[in-house]
């Protein structure tokens, strides 16, 4: 059963680290401020499973968790995501490798006139 989506329009910044928004960190477990959490996904559209790291900032103005680590670089790379691509994120209690989060990404270049 699917339930709550988290949607966002990624801008420059998402590309080196994903600012994790209220709304999306209700469906994750909750930071650490000590270590990173990991966070197994599966791309719905890639039949891959990715592993992001849940982490909160030490230092600087903004304190938000962020995905930032190999896992959404290689993500990133993968999919070749640039600042206007969608993306999406959601729990679904189906499980499929171990993992309960999904991911899928809509690139509007490719497809604008959707």
């Amino acid at each position: 059963m699917e339930l709550d989506r988290f949607e966002k329009v990624l801008k420059a910044s998402d590309v080196k680290r994903l600012v994790v928004t209220s709304a999306m960190l209700a469906m994750l477990p909750r930071a650490n401020p000590d270590r990173d959490v990991p966070i197994r996904v599966f791309d719905n559209q890639k039949r891959k499973v990715y592993e992001f790291k849940l982490s909160s900032r030490q230092r600087g103005r903004y304190k938000k968790p962020v995905f930032q680590s190999r896992g959404w670089r290689v993500f990133v790379n993968d999919r070749g995501i640039i600042a206007g691509d969608l993306f999406y994120f959601w729990e679904d209690d189906y499980q499929i490798h171990g993992t309960r989060y999904r991911i899928a990404l809509y690139k509007p270049d490719l497809f604008p006139h959707l």
